[in-house]
């Protein structure tokens, strides 16, 4: 005689709840790992991009520009490229005359960009890190002759101080009608920008100014607006981070940089900042998510 008991129908669902409870609660830490694994991932390539920016400072004797005004672009220049002879009168045909040269020579590459308009400052790292494309595709530094570093040529310096991948690390990317390179990453399918702010050697309340007097910002179609960040001293003085350095700021997971109607964000009082902030990944925050900083 079969003595064995059928399970009833309540110790089947309780199974069903169970195994559907643990099938759960693995898929939220299997994708938890997944974003903490992203996010480290983000945070690595950040850190790769300042040993770089140390290196270039080593190497030239200053971090590199951000291309936002004409000044600190036709400084440095003049800095590295001491025998270059410009063609222009003044300060700001000298810089037209670089942003040009620059254009030309990409153009040669078979990258044509444009480094005159507002939004092309988000290609000056794969710029000055990288100079020009060689044949192959490789970034390979700016040409060899001292006098003519933007003039197309068979030979480059080598003095490239980023190891830049095409379709990988790098992209020429258009941005409000302007096509530069651009070093980011890819996520859920979207490429994304790592924008780069030099402050100012000495610091103080216009470290973040362009020439104009006005806060630097990249405003983009879809990412929203990448500013600088500041910090709020007993909710009134506001200071920028790294003022005398730069700031690196990634938009997160999200591909989102932040919005904002004042043209600044202010971390530790809240002032300025917006959800779309807080998975921002910066420097100043150890290559973590802003929020990690917050108070």
């Amino acid at each position: 005689m079969n003595t064995r008991r059928a399970f009833t129908l309540v110790e089947i669902l309780t199974v069903v709840v169970i195994i559907s409870i643990l099938v759960a609660l693995v898929t939220l830490a299997v994708t938890g790992a997944m974003r903490a694994a992203k996010r480290a991932r983000i945070g690595m390539e950040m850190n790769q991009i300042a040993l770089a920016l140390e290196q270039y400072k080593n190497e030239f004797g200053e971090y590199p520009p951000d291309m936002f005004d004409d000044d600190s672009l036709v400084r440095h220049v003049k800095k590295r490229w001491p025998r270059l002879v410009l063609l222009g009168p003044d300060v700001t045909s000298d810089a037209l005359a670089i942003r040009t040269a620059i254009n030309d020579a990409y153009d040669s590459c078979g990258c044509a960009v444009d480094f005159t308009q507002p939004n092309s400052q988000v290609g000056s790292l794969a710029l000055w890190l990288g100079g020009f494309p060689n044949s192959d595709g490789k970034f390979s530094g700016f040409f060899a002759d001292p006098e003519n570093p933007f003039t197309p040529s068979d030979t480059f310096d080598k003095k490239c101080v980023a190891d830049l991948e095409l379709d990988k690390n790098v992209r020429f990317e258009d941005y409000d009608d302007c096509t530069v390179p651009v070093i980011g990453n890819e996520i859920r399918d979207v490429f994304v920008p790592i924008v780069y702010f030099r402050g100012k050697t000495s610091g103080g309340h216009d470290a973040y100014l362009t020439g104009f007097g006005d806060v630097k910002r990249l405003d983009f179609a879809d990412a929203g607006v990448c500013v600088p960040y500041m910090d709020a001293e007993n909710g009134i003085t506001m200071k920028w981070k790294n003022p005398t350095t730069y700031q690196l700021i990634h938009p997160g997971l999200d591909t989102k940089f932040g919005d904002s109607n004042n043209g600044k964000r202010v971390i530790n009082s809240g002032f300025g900042i917006v959800l779309w902030d807080l998975d921002n990944i910066t420097n100043f925050s150890n290559y973590k998510e802003l929020k990690s900083i917050l108070p």
